[in-house]
């Protein structure tokens, strides 16, 4: 039998690690982006360019990010700090508001993603939560790359867990919110992050985290997604995966070529799979595109078996003691919304009693992006539910 060509192998296996990637953006997109939005610009990635002169910014070490859709207008950070893992890894983190504040929340972006996917809600919640205007803020705002995404360092590859990003998102509580109330904001693998860290510290919940919202995220099963692709697709993954994942791993070279010569290809693919509208920005997908493009190919291939093994069902049961906000997009192709419908069932039987569902219409993977006044508007209603108990 004749062998495939490596080049039609890699090709394959990055197309189809696209639609593989369930949990998030995906798998192809990668860097073949890079040449076209320069992904040093979208965060703050230590070594960057620094600011053309006369261009302003208040944040140390740091490039003004001029492909985020907001442009000038997006909420600087009012420090920027760097947190020790527990491997001594250093994991980026922002934070928003006055560190006196009554109320914290800390997010925790997506997969191959970075905490740039957050900048309509940083900003607008920046400017109703975390500035005086008048009043007392009521509430910091932190953000932090979570490892090998962003401007955080990358960890050993046998670190690839999402019990390491449990134990990660502990180490920023501890570092930077060590007292207080907290909310935690999960997006996709950054909510499986919260879930897992609900298993592994149930304590927590209904004494330092008071709240928490899950945005198109799972508890589990993510291994038999179609992600709306033909059946004949989906069924040639069992073979494909592993020599994708393979080359991702072992051959990043060859894999990152191949996602520059197929550029056009996967950022068709990033919108089909992120967003549900056709009149979606062009700028908003070369934003994605830019975000991942910033995240290492063995970063991707290596937190993909964790995200698609994991089970955090009994993870729920912690989270019934709390305000709980459960948010999909109705279009979502990547995490579907029977996984959220499932969480809130999960949640209603383990006796919760405030858990709030809302489905977004008319919005993908990316509601947070696609549809951001809705996110914003959900998340501010939990921090206020927070506040009145």
């Amino acid at each position: 039998m004749k062998q495939p060509q490596p080049r039609t192998v890699g090709l394959v296996g990055g197309l189809l690690g696209l639609a593989a990637a369930g949990t998030a953006v995906g798998v192809a997109a990668t860097r073949a982006a890079s040449s076209r939005v320069r992904a040093e610009r979208v965060g703050p990635v230590p070594g960057a360019l620094p600011l053309p002169q006369g261009e302003a910014t208040d944040r140390p070490a740091a490039v003004q990010r001029a492909d985020d859709p907001l442009g000038a207008g997006s909420r600087s950070a009012d420090r920027t700090e760097l947190v020790h893992a527990t491997d001594g890894v250093l994991l980026h983190v922002e934070e928003v508001g006055p560190e006196d504040a009554p109320l914290t929340v800390v997010f925790v972006h997506g997969y191959s993603l970075s905490m740039a996917s957050w900048t309509f809600q940083r900003r607008d919640l920046g400017r109703s939560l975390a500035t005086g205007n008048g009043h007392a803020p009521q509430a910091r705002l932190v953000f932090y790359d979570q490892r090998g995404h962003g401007a955080s360092a990358r960890g050993d590859a046998d670190r690839s867990t999402i019990d390491q990003l449990a134990d990660d998102l502990v180490s920023v509580l501890d570092a930077r919110v060590p007292r207080g109330p907290v909310v935690l904001v999960g997006h996709s693998m950054g909510g499986m992050t919260l879930l897992q860290l609900a298993a592994r510290r149930p304590e927590l919940f209904g004494t330092r985290v008071v709240g928490a919202a899950l945005v198109s995220t799972s508890a589990g099963g993510l291994d038999d997604l179609d992600l709306g692709l033909p059946g004949v697709v989906t069924r040639l993954r069992a073979a494909v995966f592993p020599v994708a994942g393979y080359v991702m791993r072992h051959r990043p070279g060859w894999a990152e070529f191949v996602r520059r010569a197929a550029a056009d290809v996967v950022s068709w693919a990033t919108k089909a799979l992120s967003f549900a509208g056709d009149d979606v920005d062009p700028r908003l997908v070369d934003y994605v595109d830019a975000m991942i493009g910033g995240t290492p190919v063995e970063v991707i291939a290596e937190f993909y078996p964790a995200l698609v093994g994991l089970d955090a069902s009994a993870a729920l049961e912690p989270l019934a003691a709390i305000p709980v906000l459960v948010l999909t997009g109705d279009a979502d192709k990547l995490i579907p919304q029977g996984h959220s419908d499932r969480i809130v069932a999960a949640l209603t039987a383990a006796g919760a009693r405030d858990v709030r569902y809302r489905v977004v219409p008319d919005s993908g993977h990316l509601v947070l992006l696609e549809h951001p006044d809705e996110v914003t508007a959900a998340i501010t209603d939990l921090v206020r539910r927070v506040a009145a108990r």
